[in-house]
């Protein structure tokens, strides 16, 4: 008799990604689509990415052989309070063949399960944005943060990447040095063709380059803004979850998404990826001969025509904290600092365990070995598990219905696999 299967979703607002194991945690498939959060999508869109993600794990399995799905969802509280979600649902979870029930929760249970068994304890999250929770009974009991990318969210990829643009303005400007990453910044968003260069120091491999943005608004105009209220959800649409999240873009609520961000949306023409890696510095810096104050200023116009460009930069912040750049280290401690005063406010009692995640962390950043290192002294007496993949958390939890509490426990190393680290920092 074949053993039974069991599905998981992580569903964020940049990336959702589906795992099909079966009830001992043994992987069957994988599948990934685009962002399923309610907020950003609305319930229609969101769901069809849902089952898009849910499909590619299934594969050639029918779905009737799926026991038990669970669904770790941003935006969940915005989805039920949609009066057409129990029949998009439905009909969704029919297109897919299954026939059990599913079970929805926050991306926020699902991050926490997929780093410890414990029921108990608190999760820690930096992706595109930030949140941390005090977890009981594997659900939420108390927030810090989590209050999206205008006023909240300190310490995530999208925070990191306005404090390196930022730390680029001010050394276009000539308040601070034109350092590595400020070099940077500006080589990632600001249009080089637009940027007056001497013909001596003309590159020739620049005189094809792609078209970052476009630099100049016509007058009398204003960048567009209609797309919604939180414009870190268009970053990252078709990258993978994670460097992962490169910083990828998981996100996450978007806040807890495991996400990196790193594709922006078409129109604003940004680059579709930052890799993490610095140009010469040198050699572009030569290029530039524009004064301070104009190269300042596209960089302004950049981010305002897309503030989504904003996150990607956060791979650079971490590239250039290796190099040692002062900008980029006082970033990364400032970005560790906010963090876990956040996870002050929701602290674990002594020896139960504390979840990293979302791809700032998972990631094992500057930001990730900073935090470490500061949960090691804060709390010596609490575990620190290391969640980089949700799904595999969802799956878990759905098998857990099917074996019980104990049996489940004890396979639960089985279902995360080699992206499960747990170990003590000091």
């Amino acid at each position: 008799m074949a053993d039974p299967c069991v599905v998981g979703l992580d569903v964020g607002g940049s990336q959702s990604r589906a795992v099909l194991a079966t009830a001992g945690g043994r992987t069957l498939g994988t599948g990934r689509a685009g962002g399923g959060n309610p907020t950003v999508l609305g319930a229609e869109a969101a769901v069809a990415n849902i089952v898009a993600a849910l499909k590619g794990a299934l594969g050639e399995v029918p779905g009737e052989r799926v026991e038990a799905c669970v669904v770790g969802l941003a935006g969940v509280s915005t989805l039920m309070a949609d009066p057409k979600a129990p029949h998009v649902l439905e009909r969704a979870w029919a297109d897919a063949g299954l026939v059990c029930r599913v079970r929805i929760v926050s991306d926020v249970t699902v991050s926490f399960a997929a780093g410890t068994p414990s029921p108990d304890g608190a999760l820690l999250v930096s992706g595109t944005g930030a949140v941390a929770a005090r977890m009981h009974d594997r659900l939420p009991a108390r927030f810090r943060d989590g209050y999206g990318w205008l006023l909240g969210d300190e310490g995530s990829g999208f925070w990191i990447g306005r404090q390196a643009a930022r730390a680029a303005i001010a050394a276009a400007d000539g308040r601070r040095p034109m350092a590595a990453l400020a070099t940077a910044v500006l080589a990632r968003l600001v249009d080089q063709d637009s940027v007056y260069r001497e013909p001596a120091h003309q590159d020739p491999a620049d005189q094809d380059s792609e078209s970052i943005m476009t630099p100049d608004l016509p007058a009398g105009t204003t960048p567009d803004r209609s797309a919604g209220p939180d414009p870190r959800s268009r970053a990252n649409a078709t990258h993978p979850a994670n460097p992962t999240d490169p910083i990828n873009p998981t996100d996450p609520t978007d806040a807890t998404t495991h996400a990196t961000p790193t594709a922006a949306h078409p129109s604003a023409r940004v680059r579709p990826a930052a890799t993490g890696t610095l140009p010469l510095a040198a050699s572009i810096g030569e290029g530039f001969t524009l004064r301070g104050r104009r190269r300042a200023a596209e960089l302004v116009r950049a981010v305002a025509a897309q503030p989504a460009a904003l996150a990607s930069l956060a791979p650079l912040v971490m590239s250039a904290y290796e190099l040692g750049d002062p900008a980029a280290v006082r970033i990364v401690a400032e970005a560790a600092e906010a963090l876990v005063e956040s996870l002050a406010g929701v602290a674990p009692a002594p020896g139960e365990p504390v979840v990293l995640g979302g791809s700032v962390l998972a990631s094992r950043s500057p930001v990730f070995r900073a935090v470490a290192a500061a949960v090691g002294r804060r709390w010596p007496d609490s575990p620190v598990g290391l969640a980089a993949d949700g799904a595999a958390g969802a799956a878990w939890l759905a098998a857990r219905q099917l074996l019980g509490g104990e049996r489940a426990a004890a396979g639960h190393a089985v279902f995360i696999g080699e992206n499960h680290e747990f170990a003590e920092f000091s």
